[in-house]
């Protein structure tokens, strides 16, 4: 389990991999023959051309982590689980990435409800949880139909009731996890190093010193500064230049 796992993912709608001549599959192809820079830019292309998917961002991923480059190999691993929270695969890979960072910091003890909270949100994406939330909205129409047109007046009410409460549920925390994505985005140090300053200038005193990779939390933007805070509880201020979101 000290390995990089370096499977493909080439399971995906057909519409995906039929767009732009196939080009998903060109890159794997590249990928598979360790062409690491062809790999990348096709995968690249797929991105720009608004191309999102979990197996797109995992092999671009894997293919920047064979470069050694860890900063877009750690922000495309995060990417994939942003579209595919708790991919055991993912997960494996983004940990041996950050492994190798420069930066370590230990993460405050956290709040328990809070802990609880974010661990429910973050069980699925927001679009996930949007797709439960229809599918169970279905159930409850379905309910009704056999409440009001069959003899399983009993089936179809419980189906509606669960349905109704659980399609409002999944649909609040579709609205929630979207919610607190934008209030809270994750940020990934680009470049190979940068002083987080005391505010939102040249001028302001140099805290501390960050390396390509680390991940932050946004607090706060101004102009061309984001304020930033690290998983120990560190704030500070970095220029945006330094900072890719995840999403």
């Amino acid at each position: 389990m000290k390995n990089l796992i370096l499977s493909l993912i080439l399971i995906l709608p057909l519409s995906f991999l039929q767009a732009q001549n196939n080009q998903f599959a060109r890159a794997n192809e590249a990928y598979a023959s360790k062409d690491f820079e062809r790999a990348i830019a096709l995968y690249e292309e797929l991105v720009a051309g608004e191309k999102h998917s979990a197996a797109l961002y995992y092999n671009l991923a894997n293919a920047h982590y064979q470069q050694g480059a860890l900063a877009p190999a750690i922000l495309n691993y995060e990417r994939a689980l942003h579209l595919k929270p708790g991919d055991e695969e993912t997960l494996h890979n983004l940990k041996l990435a950050q492994q190798k960072l420069v930066d370590r910091f230990e993460e405050l003890p956290p709040n328990l409800f809070k802990a609880f909270r974010l661990g429910v949100l973050r069980a699925f994406s927001p679009s996930n949880w949007a797709i439960l939330s229809i599918v169970f909205l279905a159930l409850a129409s379905l309910g009704l139909v056999l409440y009001f047109h069959s003899s399983m007046r009993r089936l179809g009410f419980s189906s509606a009731l669960i349905g109704l409460i659980l399609g409002v549920f999944s649909g609040w925390m579709a609205f929630q996890h979207q919610s607190y994505l934008d209030q809270h985005p994750g940020l990934i140090i680009m470049s190979e190093s940068a002083y987080v300053k005391s505010g939102p200038g040249e001028e302001a005193e140099d805290l501390f010193i960050l390396h390509a990779g680390t991940k932050v939390e946004q607090v706060e933007v101004y102009e061309a500064w984001t304020k930033i805070r690290l998983i120990d509880g560190k704030i500070g201020w970095l220029p945006e230049s330094n900072l890719e979101a995840i999403f």
